[in-house]
């Protein structure tokens, strides 16, 4: 072989070698990338937490082509032009692809159990809400019941009503009578709580298909994003074999 084609072949082969040099640079520095973004996810952890869990995994699925992506550079090449420094973090990597697709795998169903737990959440609120202002009306109920005049019986139900739905009672009826008047003065505050209650559970029902949707298109993207992790770590077995270490 003469000596221009060796200079050629030689110029090639360090050409190559930055390109790939350069390609796994990147690859680390995705890796790097995606792990802060892991911790801004992440931090402060609020487990057990419906609504905090179901919006981490969708920002995780989300990202998940980045660290995927910086996996694929960093072992683009198996082994040539390796660093000896290199060895164990390589091997540190491929279990790593592993861990993250199982991760992905658990994150399918759940994402399902939390898309159903924020649902019934809101439900809970919705009538919690609903129990805790008709107690507070049956304890006005009572209140009024115990008043010993007109005039106190008046006061305390504006005061009660925030002047809202101040009713004008008749100066010349007896005590009795105006107390015999209560649940009728305090149905339009029942009647009012009900109807928030009910707007608020069809506003609840409003939200399931955006609900729904949100948690097929993430529990898909955790299902392809677990497939390629896993091919990758099929793939890069050989950094897992002792002879290469």
């Amino acid at each position: 072989m003469t000596q221009p084609k060796l200079d050629r072949l030689w110029r090639a082969y360090a050409t190559q070698s930055r390109s790939i040099t350069l390609i796994r640079w990147l690859g680390y520095g995705l890796l790097l990338l995606a792990l802060l973004d892991l911790g801004a996810i992440l931090i402060p952890i609020n487990l057990m937490n419906p609504v905090w869990e179901f919006r981490s995994i969708g920002a995780i699925v989300e990202r998940i082509p980045v660290p995927l992506i910086g996996f694929v550079m960093v072992f683009w090449g198996e082994q040539e032009y390796r660093r000896p420094g290199e060895k164990l973090i390589l091997k540190a990597l491929t279990w790593l692809t592993l861990a993250l697709t199982l991760l992905l795998v658990a994150m399918i169903p759940l994402c399902f159990v939390n898309s159903m737990r924020i649902h019934n959440l809101k439900v809970e609120e919705i009538n919690t809400f609903k129990v805790q202002r008709l107690a507070l009306v049956q304890q006005l109920e009572k209140k009024l019941d115990q008043t010993n005049s007109v005039d106190e019986f008046q006061g305390l139900l504006s005061r009660a009503l925030n002047n809202r739905s101040s009713v004008a009672l008749n100066a010349n009826q007896s005590l009795p009578d105006i107390k015999a008047q209560i649940p009728s003065l305090l149905s339009p505050a029942r009647a009012a709580i009900d109807r928030q209650a009910k707007e608020a559970l069809k506003q609840a029902r409003n939200e399931q298909p955006g609900l729904l949707k949100r948690t097929i298109k993430w529990s898909l993207g955790a299902l392809i994003g677990a497939v390629v992790g896993l091919r990758i770590w099929q793939s890069t077995r050989w950094a897992r074999k002792k002879s290469y270490l």
